[in-house]
C-alpha cells in the first residue's frame, strides 16, 4: 500500500521534512506516542465492540427447567423415624423471554387497575 502512495523514496523523504518543519523535531515523538496510544484504543474498542455484537447475535441457549430435588423419606434416611429438613429453596429462577414478557405485562396491568381504583 505504500509503494502505491509513494512513488519512491525522495517523496518519504519530503514528507518527513516538512512533519520536521510543521512540528519541530522535539514534537515528533510525542506525535508518533499520541498516534500510537490512539490507534491502540481505537484497535481495543473495535474488538470489543466485534465481541459484544458477536454474543448478542449469538442464538440463546435453551432454558432450562427448573426441577424440584425429590426429599429422601425416613427409610432412606436411615429409618430412624426422623424427619429429614427439606432442601432449601432455590435463589435463582429460570424463566424464557416469553414469559418474562408475560410476567411483565401482567404486573403492568395490575398496576394500571390498582391506579384506576385509587383514582375513583
Amino acid at each position: 500500500m505504500v509503494s502505491t502512495i509513494f512513488s519512491g523514496w525522495d517523496d518519504l523523504i519530503v514528507i518527513l521534512v516538512a512533519l520536521v518543519v510543521l512540528f519541530g523535531g522535539t514534537q515528533l515523538p510525542k506525535l508518533a506516542r499520541n498516534t500510537g496510544e490512539a490507534l491502540r484504543e481505537f484497535r481495543k474498542s473495535h474488538s470489543e465492540a466485534e465481541s459484544a455484537s458477536s454474543a448478542v447475535s449469538a442464538p440463546p441457549a435453551p432454558a432450562a427447567t427448573p426441577t424440584t430435588p425429590a426429599l429422601p423419606t425416613t427409610a432412606q434416611a436411615g429409618g430412624t423415624g426422623q424427619g429429614v429438613a427439606a432442601p432449601a429453596a432455590p435463589d435463582t429462577v429460570t424463566l424464557t423471554q416469553a414469559q418474562l414478557d408475560a410476567l411483565v405485562a401482567e404486573r403492568v396491568a395490575q398496576t394500571q387497575a390498582e391506579g384506576r381504583k385509587a383514582g375513583s
